[in-house]
């Protein structure tokens, strides 16, 4: 299922026509190639502030919601230093290895067939599946949970609103407090709840 943005603020087709185009059938693709990030981090209980640039490639034709929840959990997850996959595969779209490569942490951000999610819950010690709220919940009344597994929805506001900062040059702030954070792009600001995994992988 596409993002619809139909009935946005005004403005909103302007900015995602800068970084976007429309396929058929009316999902939006990244447009851009590289995306420069420069993220101030801010960790309320620790007061960590870090301060960084990335460059980030969109997978070939991905869609804009796909790319917003890879950048979301990334953001969610930054404390935990995760390594985002460079292609699209069936492997996970953000991880946390150890010294000996071993999974710590494994997320994804589709949906998986029940063969990767089995794949994924055995090689990683934690599992995290974050998803559109619509495909959370057809997931979690068609699927049992598995111990290691954890599934956060994103509402459609959300993906709005933080599609909305999407630029080829972004500029983020995050302010994490407990199990919420606040993002914003200086325009903008959105709140998230942060996911719930386990703080052994500090």
């Amino acid at each position: 299922m596409c993002m619809d943005y139909a009935g946005q603020k005004t403005g909103f087709y302007t900015v995602i026509a800068a970084v976007c185009h429309q396929k058929k059938g009316g999902c939006m693709q990244l447009a851009m190639k590289v995306v420069r990030l420069e993220l101030f981090y801010n960790h309320a209980a620790s007061q960590r502030f870090l301060h960084e640039i990335r460059y980030l490639a969109p997978f070939f034709a991905e869609e804009v919601e796909h790319f917003c929840l890879r950048l979301l959990s990334l953001l969610s997850l930054y404390e935990f230093a995760p390594a985002l996959a460079q292609t699209a595969g069936k492997g996970p779209d953000l991880f946390v290895k150890d010294e000996h490569s071993h999974y710590r942490l494994w997320c994804q951000v589709a949906v998986p067939n029940d063969k990767q999610l089995q794949r994924a819950c055995h090689q990683s010690d934690q599992v995290l599946l974050m998803l559109p709220e619509y495909e959370q919940q057809k997931y979690l009344q068609a699927h049992k949970q598995s111990a290691n597994l954890q599934i956060c929805g994103v509402s459609a506001d959300t993906l709005n609103d933080f599609a909305q900062m999407l630029k080829s040059n972004m500029q983020l702030s995050v302010w994490r407090d407990d199990d919420v954070l606040q993002i914003t792009d200086g325009q903008l600001l959105l709140e998230l709840a942060a996911p719930p995994v386990s703080s052994t992988l500090h």
